[in-house]
């Protein structure tokens, strides 16, 4: 979205009855999925009573719980934007498989063996910054997107036995569009913000015209309640037989990540008004909060929670970023935990309301995720990874292609766009980025007086990069002027732990792919305490990719402009002047932060 169009960004405040309408929209419309699987395994496993009470309980609180933490961010944990938890589908088989197996006590079992899995992914997190980049983030968004037209329109014409007045459904959820998309186009900001609940009303006035409106559900149920406490336990007797389940959870887990990882990308540049970059440390944050969230559901015995994206086109069609929203989203959640007439009514709401309005929501997601992937310049080579990543989960999703092939335990994942499109994505990328290039790298002590043996490194580098005369003079420059621009902002950042150094000199190798354990170690000092400035230099596609990375964080190197007047301009913006050379001749600029190191990287 333009970001001109934020009227509420994430770090201000609205008023109290706005964000708990927004609140309520969010919830609205993902609150079915929130509670899918405990709803399908109380139709399709012999749970009793009070466990499926319980299981569901315990699936909304930890939503409630995980929202809310999300969205405020303290001490590393949670993004610090609008961000719902709920159960995720990607886990329903292999969750029906563990309690057909071992009943609830075994799901919770698989959930606490494979929820590390995120904790380690999300701590190395640095090590994949050249594969699971914004432009992967926005395939992945694209094939959530592509999902969700066909669940839409399934959920708008309502299931074949309900399939009776065809004219009335259609035209409930053509109403519901045509109210959404009018606001959202020519509405002004104060329609926009209150569109969405808006055209869901409309949307249920035209359904109680129509006869479509049945509260059979919120009938049923009491108005308040506590769920029989009927803790399944944790199930301790495993033998070789439930390696395939763990396998099963292992890849759900992988997957989940994955996803994850795109929506925390995605919802950064919605809801920033000077969204610059991806912070990998909100998404470290992110991934921490949904890593801890799926060890309290292990705990707790109930179905896996992931992060939701579908509501996230809200955001950009109300202007509203706030976290307040993502607060009271949480506690409206708890609320429906103890008030169960209230979760009856919320699905009682009519197919054709929810199912149109997911059909405009699924167009917005489309929008975003080609924001995410044309966010940075993309090369030829990636290009296509990202074309075969989108027409492979386009194939997966189909379930066309060779279907009898395909095992029915594993149809759930192989026949999932997001699973099958964002690992082939993520393989091809890995390949892609651990090819053996011509390269060289090295490390240099963060002193200025290092620029002389900066540019005897790249002297001697010259020949294997295949440098001419031109190409090495830029090279050198760009080089410098990050190298000084780094040691500057390390004089007032803050010192990373020492640890053991590389020499001054430059390691010359045929490949920079594989050096990215031993340039971070480098950077982080030597013995004495000396802070180092790693350099990886490759020869590619588009030119000569160069790496900058040290161990402190500072501004981004993009975030500068000349001065309008060098007559009266501040000691800090002459001292910076070359960047104004760098950001002429360097090309597809990047600067990533994450867990405290610096990554500067550009073309020439």
């Amino acid at each position: 979205m333009q970001r001109d169009a934020l009227n509420i960004a994430v770090d201000e405040r609205p008023s109290a009855p706005l964000a708990a309408a927004l609140g309520l929209t969010h919830v609205l419309l993902i609150f079915d999925g929130i509670i899918f699987v405990p709803n399908v395994l109380g139709k399709t496993a012999a749970l009793s009573s009070d466990a499926l009470q319980f299981a569901t309980f315990a699936t909304l609180a930890v939503a409630a719980l995980f929202t809310f933490l999300q969205s405020r961010r303290r001490f590393g944990l949670g993004a610090g934007f609008i961000l719902f938890t709920g159960s995720y589908s990607a886990f329903l088989v292999c969750t029906q498989d563990a309690v057909r197996l071992g009943g609830l006590e075994l799901l919770a079992t698989m959930t606490l063996l494979t929820a590390p899995l995120v904790f380690l992914y999300t701590f190395f997190i640095r090590f994949f910054r050249h594969i699971i980049t914004p432009a992967v983030g926005g395939v992945v968004i694209l094939l959530i997107a592509v999902a969700m037209v066909p669940i839409s329109l399934d959920l708008w014409a309502g299931e074949p036995t309900a399939r009776a007045a065809p004219m009335a459904t259609l035209g409930v959820g053509g109403l519901t569009i045509l109210v959404l998309t009018g606001l959202m186009l020519f509405g002004n900001a104060a329609l926009r913000i209150w569109s969405p609940l808006l055209a869901l009303a409309c949307g249920c006035a035209a359904a109680l015209a129509a006869g479509q409106l049945h509260m059979t559900r919120a009938a049923a149920l009491p108005w308040f309640g506590l769920p029989p406490l009927a803790w399944p336990g944790i199930e301790t007797h495993l033998s070789v037989g439930h390696v395939p389940l763990l396998l099963a959870f292992a890849m759900a887990m992988l997957v989940s990540v994955i996803e994850n990882t795109g929506n925390i990308m995605l919802v950064q540049q919605i809801s920033l008004r000077n969204f610059r970059r991806v912070s990998y440390d909100r998404i470290q944050g992110g991934l921490y909060c949904d890593g801890l969230s799926k060890v309290v559901a292990g705990l707790l015995g109930t179905a896996v929670p992931s992060i939701y994206c579908d509501n996230l086109p809200v955001i950009e069609i109300t202007g509203v970023a706030s976290r307040r929203v993502g607060v009271w989203g949480a506690l409206i959640l708890l609320l429906l935990a103890l008030m169960p007439k209230v979760s009856g009514f919320v699905l009682d709401l009519p197919g054709a309301v929810l199912g149109s309005f997911l059909l405009v929501i699924s167009a917005m997601l489309f929008h975003a995720g080609i924001g995410l992937v044309t966010i940075n310049p993309l090369s030829n080579q990636h290009g296509i990874i990202l074309g075969l990543s989108l027409t492979v989960g386009l194939v997966a999703e189909s379930g066309t292609f060779f279907p009898g092939v395909v095992p029915a335990a594993l149809a759930p994942m192989l026949q999932n766009s997001v699973a099958v499109g964002g690992f082939t994505a993520f393989f091809l990328s890995t390949l892609a980025h651990l090819m053996p290039k011509r390269g060289m790298q090295g490390s240099l002590a963060a002193r200025v007086e290092e620029v002389v043996r900066l540019r005897r490194m790249l002297e001697r580098g010259r020949e294997r990069l295949r440098l001419d005369e031109e190409s090495l003079k830029r090279l050198n420059l760009c080089c410098e002027e990050v190298f000084v621009f780094m040691v500057g902002a390390g004089r007032i950042g803050p010192d990373k732990a020492v640890g053991p150094g590389a020499g001054a000199e430059a390691v010359e190798t045929g490949g920079v792919a594989r050096g990215d354990e031993r340039a971070a170690t480098a950077n982080k000092g030597d013995g004495d305490g000396e802070r180092r400035i790693s350099f990886r230099v490759a020869r590619v596609e588009g030119g000569w990719f160069t790496e900058i990375i040290c161990g402190h964080e500072m501004d981004d190197i993009n975030n500068f402009a000349a001065p309008n007047s060098f007559y009266h301009a501040a000691p800090e913006e002459l001292d910076r002047l070359g960047l104004v050379l760098f950001s002429r001749i360097a090309r597809d600029v990047r600067h990533l932060e994450i867990s405290g190191y610096s990554y500067i990287s550009f073309l020439i």
